[in-house]
Protein backbone atom coordinates (compact mmCIF):
# COMPACT_ATOMS: atom_id res chain seq x y z
CA UNK A 1 0.00 0.00 0.00
CA UNK A 2 1.46 3.42 -1.04
CA UNK A 3 1.14 6.57 1.28
CA UNK A 4 -1.28 8.04 -1.39
CA UNK A 5 -3.56 5.07 -1.23
CA UNK A 6 -3.64 4.57 2.42
CA UNK A 7 -4.44 8.71 2.38
CA UNK A 8 -7.51 8.01 0.46
CA UNK A 9 -8.21 5.33 2.51
CA UNK A 10 -8.32 6.96 5.92
CA UNK A 11 -10.73 9.62 4.04
CA UNK A 12 -13.03 7.19 2.57
CA UNK A 13 -13.16 5.60 5.86
CA UNK A 14 -14.34 8.74 7.73
CA UNK A 15 -16.92 9.33 5.35
CA UNK A 16 -18.30 6.28 5.03
CA UNK A 17 -18.18 6.40 9.09
CA UNK A 18 -19.97 9.20 9.71
CA UNK A 19 -22.81 7.98 7.87
CA UNK A 20 -25.01 6.78 10.36
CA UNK A 21 -26.60 3.19 9.85
CA UNK A 22 -29.17 1.59 12.70
CA UNK A 23 -26.78 0.41 14.78
CA UNK A 24 -24.98 4.18 15.17
CA UNK A 25 -28.55 5.39 15.36
CA UNK A 26 -29.01 3.11 18.25
CA UNK A 27 -25.55 3.58 19.47
CA UNK A 28 -26.68 7.79 20.03
CA UNK A 29 -29.91 6.73 21.31
CA UNK A 30 -28.19 4.75 24.41
CA UNK A 31 -25.72 7.73 24.90
CA UNK A 32 -28.69 9.53 25.53
CA UNK A 33 -30.68 7.44 27.64
CA UNK A 34 -27.82 5.58 29.32
CA UNK A 35 -24.90 7.53 29.19
CA UNK A 36 -21.56 7.25 27.83
CA UNK A 37 -20.55 3.87 29.36
CA UNK A 38 -22.85 1.83 28.19
CA UNK A 39 -22.63 3.19 24.94
CA UNK A 40 -19.00 2.85 24.88
CA UNK A 41 -19.41 -0.76 25.36
CA UNK A 42 -21.86 -0.77 22.86
CA UNK A 43 -19.43 0.53 19.94
CA UNK A 44 -16.81 -2.37 20.75
CA UNK A 45 -19.67 -5.22 20.01
CA UNK A 46 -20.23 -3.37 16.84
CA UNK A 47 -16.42 -2.46 16.02
CA UNK A 48 -15.62 -6.07 16.66
CA UNK A 49 -18.51 -7.13 13.66
CA UNK A 50 -16.63 -4.98 11.69
CA UNK A 51 -13.06 -6.10 12.36
CA UNK A 52 -14.58 -9.40 11.79
CA UNK A 53 -15.81 -8.58 8.42
CA UNK A 54 -12.94 -6.45 7.07
CA UNK A 55 -10.64 -9.56 8.07
CA UNK A 56 -12.91 -11.61 6.01
CA UNK A 57 -13.43 -9.50 3.10
CA UNK A 58 -9.45 -9.49 3.25
CA UNK A 59 -8.09 -13.04 2.86
CA UNK A 60 -10.76 -13.61 0.60
CA UNK A 61 -13.35 -15.32 2.88
CA UNK A 62 -16.58 -14.08 1.49
CA UNK A 63 -17.93 -17.11 0.14
CA UNK A 64 -18.42 -17.97 4.18
CA UNK A 65 -20.78 -15.35 4.21
CA UNK A 66 -23.01 -17.49 1.66
CA UNK A 67 -22.15 -20.63 3.20
CA UNK A 68 -23.70 -19.45 6.82
CA UNK A 69 -27.04 -18.36 4.96
CA UNK A 70 -30.17 -18.81 7.86
CA UNK A 71 -27.16 -18.16 10.13
CA UNK A 72 -27.15 -14.16 9.32
CA UNK A 73 -30.71 -14.13 9.89
CA UNK A 74 -30.31 -15.62 13.34
CA UNK A 75 -28.00 -12.95 14.60
CA UNK A 76 -30.20 -10.19 12.79
CA UNK A 77 -33.16 -11.05 14.87
CA UNK A 78 -30.91 -11.30 18.09
CA UNK A 79 -29.70 -7.94 17.64
CA UNK A 80 -32.96 -6.33 16.37
CA UNK A 81 -35.01 -7.67 19.30
CA UNK A 82 -32.26 -6.17 21.55
CA UNK A 83 -32.92 -2.70 20.21
CA UNK A 84 -36.41 -3.17 20.27
CA UNK A 85 -36.34 -4.37 24.20
CA UNK A 86 -34.01 -1.31 25.07
CA UNK A 87 -36.14 0.79 23.39
CA UNK A 88 -39.00 -0.19 25.31
CA UNK A 89 -37.14 0.26 28.67
CA UNK A 90 -36.69 4.15 27.41
CA UNK A 91 -40.18 4.24 27.36
CA UNK A 92 -41.10 2.20 30.93
CA UNK A 93 -37.90 3.78 32.66
CA UNK A 94 -38.31 6.42 35.64
CA UNK A 95 -35.35 8.88 35.96
CA UNK A 96 -34.47 7.50 38.68
CA UNK A 97 -34.07 4.24 37.59
CA UNK A 98 -32.14 5.30 34.15
CA UNK A 99 -29.10 7.09 36.38
CA UNK A 100 -29.09 4.51 38.75
CA UNK A 101 -29.06 2.33 35.76
CA UNK A 102 -26.23 4.54 33.98
CA UNK A 103 -24.27 4.09 37.42
CA UNK A 104 -24.42 0.81 38.02
CA UNK A 105 -23.86 -0.81 34.68
CA UNK A 106 -22.54 -3.98 35.53
CA UNK A 107 -20.82 -7.10 34.09
CA UNK A 108 -23.91 -8.56 32.94
CA UNK A 109 -25.45 -5.68 31.23
CA UNK A 110 -21.47 -5.11 29.85
CA UNK A 111 -21.68 -8.53 28.07
CA UNK A 112 -25.29 -7.72 26.63
CA UNK A 113 -24.89 -4.33 25.36
CA UNK A 114 -21.12 -5.61 23.71
CA UNK A 115 -23.15 -8.75 22.37
CA UNK A 116 -25.88 -6.87 21.00
CA UNK A 117 -23.10 -4.14 19.38
CA UNK A 118 -21.70 -7.48 17.65
CA UNK A 119 -25.23 -9.06 16.51
CA UNK A 120 -26.17 -5.81 14.45
CA UNK A 121 -23.07 -5.97 12.34
CA UNK A 122 -22.80 -9.25 12.25
CA UNK A 123 -26.57 -9.50 11.36
CA UNK A 124 -25.75 -7.99 8.48
CA UNK A 125 -24.10 -9.31 5.80
CA UNK A 126 -24.21 -6.25 3.75
CA UNK A 127 -21.06 -4.95 5.71
CA UNK A 128 -18.31 -7.50 4.31
CA UNK A 129 -20.10 -7.19 0.69
CA UNK A 130 -19.53 -3.37 1.29
CA UNK A 131 -15.76 -4.33 2.15
CA UNK A 132 -15.18 -6.72 -0.69
CA UNK A 133 -15.96 -4.08 -2.78
CA UNK A 134 -14.55 -1.23 -1.15
CA UNK A 135 -10.92 -2.84 -0.38
CA UNK A 136 -10.02 -3.11 -4.84
CA UNK A 137 -10.29 0.59 -5.03
CA UNK A 138 -7.06 1.21 -2.64
CA UNK A 139 -5.21 -2.20 -2.72
CA UNK A 140 -3.37 -4.52 -5.03
CA UNK A 141 -5.35 -7.44 -3.87
CA UNK A 142 -3.32 -9.57 -5.97
CA UNK A 143 -0.47 -8.92 -4.50
CA UNK A 144 -2.02 -8.62 -1.31
CA UNK A 145 0.14 -9.39 2.13
CA UNK A 146 0.07 -9.68 5.03
CA UNK A 147 1.72 -6.12 6.38
CA UNK A 148 -1.29 -4.72 4.04
CA UNK A 149 -3.20 -6.27 6.29
CA UNK A 150 -2.03 -4.74 9.17
CA UNK A 151 -2.26 -1.26 7.94
CA UNK A 152 -5.59 -1.54 6.71
CA UNK A 153 -6.54 -2.97 10.07
CA UNK A 154 -4.25 0.14 11.34
CA UNK A 155 -5.90 2.70 9.49
CA UNK A 156 -9.89 1.77 9.44
CA UNK A 157 -9.88 0.47 13.32
CA UNK A 158 -8.70 3.95 14.60
CA UNK A 159 -11.19 5.97 12.60
CA UNK A 160 -14.14 3.58 13.42
CA UNK A 161 -13.38 3.93 16.87
CA UNK A 162 -13.21 8.25 17.23
CA UNK A 163 -16.35 8.30 14.88
CA UNK A 164 -18.05 5.92 17.24
CA UNK A 165 -17.25 7.46 20.28
CA UNK A 166 -17.50 10.80 19.27
CA UNK A 167 -21.00 10.35 18.40
CA UNK A 168 -21.48 8.18 21.97
CA UNK A 169 -19.76 11.59 23.66
CA UNK A 170 -22.31 13.53 21.65
CA UNK A 171 -25.51 11.67 22.78
CA UNK A 172 -24.16 11.36 26.59
CA UNK A 173 -23.64 15.10 26.91
CA UNK A 174 -27.13 15.61 25.01
CA UNK A 175 -28.65 13.13 27.90
CA UNK A 176 -26.60 14.59 30.70
CA UNK A 177 -28.33 18.28 29.94
CA UNK A 178 -31.86 16.86 29.45
CA UNK A 179 -31.89 14.44 32.16
CA UNK A 180 -32.25 17.37 35.08
CA UNK A 181 -34.95 19.30 33.46
CA UNK A 182 -38.74 18.53 32.38
CA UNK A 183 -37.84 17.73 28.85
CA UNK A 184 -36.22 14.61 30.73
CA UNK A 185 -39.60 12.32 29.21
CA UNK A 186 -39.52 13.24 26.35
CA UNK A 187 -35.57 13.06 25.72
CA UNK A 188 -35.88 9.24 26.82
CA UNK A 189 -39.14 8.18 24.83
CA UNK A 190 -37.84 9.93 22.24
CA UNK A 191 -34.55 7.73 22.29
CA UNK A 192 -36.90 5.43 22.61
CA UNK A 193 -38.67 5.29 19.57
CA UNK A 194 -35.10 5.63 17.80
CA UNK A 195 -33.78 2.49 19.38
CA UNK A 196 -37.30 0.83 18.29
CA UNK A 197 -36.93 2.17 14.88
CA UNK A 198 -33.09 1.08 14.78
CA UNK A 199 -34.27 -2.16 15.35
CA UNK A 200 -37.13 -2.48 13.35
CA UNK A 201 -34.61 -1.47 9.99
CA UNK A 202 -31.93 -3.75 11.33
CA UNK A 203 -34.93 -6.52 11.03
CA UNK A 204 -35.91 -5.07 7.55
CA UNK A 205 -32.75 -5.46 6.23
Amino acid sequence: MTLESGLALALATFVFALIPGPGVTALVAQALSQGFKPAAVWITGLVSGDMVYLLMAMFGMGWVAEQLGDGFIILKWLGAGYLIFLGVRCWISSIHSTQEGAVHHNASSKGKSYLSGLCVTLGNPKVIAFYCGFLPGFIDMKSFTLWDAAMVVGIILPILLTVLFTYAWLGSLGGSALKSTKLWKITNRTAGSVMIGAGLAVAAE
